[in-house]
């Protein structure tokens, strides 16, 4: 209820009376300037401070960003003409309390006073909990960025110290200002109109802008405007918190041993960020985990952080353990991780250990920082692919062939001893180009090179090495005996079949034939180039025979 009077309307004994035995806490505070003074409080209240605070005004007996927050609902209750509710807290005997605050604006002649009436809601362990937690944010943020509050126009009401020292201007200097007073000018126009058209929809906008200090150079933040609403669901106000990101590995390092104030740094950050203990157990993963891995953070919080290495890099060490690191040197690497849908999305991750001592024992843990570079990675396969790859016919290479050969020529046993290198050159393939032009040409090269993949059923690879010259390497043949395999003699015969029956490009009719010479591992040679030295002098042999013959090295060698 509003209060107009003209006379001292209580004593300090009245006031006792009245609220001594009250279970809240009741204040009555006298407008003096800017600030509010205590005049009285009750009982309850006392135990709050470690000396009488009557007398002494808001700023001088609690800290600035709660004596802000205080004076700005007391001004609201007078600039409204009516008693207004909002909920704050305070620190009580190492307890962090969450309050409802009734604040009744007072008239007593030219005096005006605020009775506030404060309630603790507080007292489950769960909000215990969460206040523990809002008061480490509230500490943190205030250390580590800069923090303002503006009115819902945009009008700078309150900055913190750091944000102060940042800019270079004195808060006397910016409250009743906008943000114009930092204005770098690098930004478009519609840059600042998309985030006030965030902001005004009741989202919260993030960003990265380059700010300019009083001196003139300029610094970059990533920012995150949040907005505030009334109890009406309307917003009143606008809360900025900005990290310098000139200096982010100085804050970093410097908040290392805050585990509460790392997480609120990395709330904002498209990195995956996560803290393990000494075994690699998570203690802490960022809210990106679940934007980009989809994984709740109480999944994945006691886990082990190698779990989420994919499966296809379990045969690689960097996906098994924890790599071995001097306190506060980065190890680097690329892991592929797996989401929760069963995706995977490759990584740049950097490895930090550090420690430190708490309560004379030494604790050992890992930062873990993971950015996202699936695209490179394709990018990177994309041009690998390239460079082993055939750009017509979209076949293996002949850089290729000399990578696969040694390693096909390994998985040689017992039960199949031997490797069939089986050379093919289409017979007077150019005279299509030079009747037809390379457009058909190059289409009759692709199809024929589909036509020997459906010849050998895509069992075998084959390798375009040359114009018209092509390899297939077929392996586990167990049957070669006396310079004859029936494997590598249905392999031809299936190819000789398949291009019998031609095909039709731009209504021209093919039926083309090729050449073949065939070497054995490892009885015509035990090297790359010795087995398709062999091959090629007996397709060599098979050509001077006439069109679609084969040959074997073996009887080529055996002729001479």
């Amino acid at each position: 209820m509003l209060k107009k009077m003209t006379q001292k309307f209580i004593s300090q004994n009245q006031f006792k009376l009245l609220y001594d035995l009250a279970d809240d806490y009741v204040f009555l505070m006298r407008k003096n300037n800017q600030s509010f003074v205590y005049e009285y409080i009750n009982k309850k209240a006392e135990v709050i401070f470690s000396e009488s605070p009557i007398g002494l005004t808001l700023e001088q007996c609690l800290e600035e960003f709660h004596s802000k927050t205080i004076i700005n609902n007391y001004n609201r209750a007078f600039k409204e003409n009516k008693s207004i509710f909002y909920q704050d807290h305070h620190c009580l005997f190492n307890e962090t309390l969450v309050n409802e605050t009734t604040a009744i604006p007072i008239y007593d002649g030219e005096t005006q006073y605020i009775l506030a009436t404060t309630k603790e809601i507080s007292r489950t362990e769960e909000m215990k909990t969460s206040t523990y937690v809002l008061e480490s944010y509230k500490k943190g943020i205030n250390g580590a960025a800069l923090v303002a509050m503006t009115n819902k126009d945009g009008i700078i009401e309150m900055v913190n110290h750091v944000f102060e020292t940042t800019c270079q201007f004195d808060q006397r200097e910016l409250i009743g200002k906008s943000f114009q007073m930092i204005n770098s000018y690098f930004h478009e126009n519609e840059f600042f109109e998309e985030l006030w058209r965030t902001v005004e929809e009741g989202n919260i906008w993030r960003g990265e802008i380059r700010n300019r200090t009083k001196s003139g150079s300029f610094y970059w933040v990533d920012a995150n405007v949040i907005p505030i609403m009334n109890e009406n669901g309307e917003i009143e106000k606008y809360l900025t918190i900005q990290f310098d990101t000139t200096e982010k590995k100085r804050i970093i390092d410097e908040l290392r041993n805050i585990e509460r104030t790392f997480e609120l740094i990395t709330e904002y950050s498209n990195d995956l960020i996560a803290i393990t203990d000494e075994e690699g157990y998570l203690l802490y993963s960022s809210p990106s985990h679940e934007t980009i891995l989809h994984y709740d953070k109480e999944e994945l919080l006691g886990t082990y952080y190698l779990n989420l290495v994919s499966n296809d890099m379990n045969h690689s060490e960097e996906g098994k353990k924890f790599p071995i690191i001097k306190e506060n040197a980065i190890h680097r690497t690329e892991l592929l991780l797996k989401t929760k849908d069963g995706d995977t999305i490759w990584t740049d991750t950097c490895f930090t250990a550090a420690k430190r001592n708490r309560d004379g024992e030494e604790e050992k843990w890992f930062v873990v920082v993971s950015r996202e570079i699936t695209e490179k990675r394709e990018l990177e396969d994309k041009l690998k692919f390239m460079a082993y790859h055939d750009s017509l016919t979209g076949l293996p290479n002949r850089r290729s062939f000399h990578y696969d050969f040694p390693v096909v020529i390994q998985s040689v046993n017992q039960s199949n001893p031997n490797v069939a290198l089986i050379y093919i050159d289409g017979d007077d393939f150019k005279s299509v180009n030079d009747q037809f032009g390379h457009d058909v040409g190059d289409q009759f090269l692709s199809i024929f090179a589909e036509k020997l993949q459906e010849s050998v059923d895509y069992q075998y690879k084959i390798y375009r090495i040359g114009g018209d010259e092509f390899v297939i390497i077929a392996d586990q043949i167990n049957d070669y005996r006396e310079g004859f395999s029936e494997i590598v003699q249905a392999v031809v015969t299936k190819i000789q079949n398949i291009l019998k029956k031609g095909w039709t490009i731009d209504e021209h009719c093919f039926t083309p034939t090729s050449s073949i010479g065939i070497s054995i591992f490892p009885d015509d040679g035990i090297t790359v180039d010795e087995l398709l030295d062999n091959a090629d002098q007996a397709l060599y042999t098979a050509k001077k025979l006439g069109k679609n013959n084969f040959m074997y090295t073996n009887a080529v060698q055996s002729s001479y």
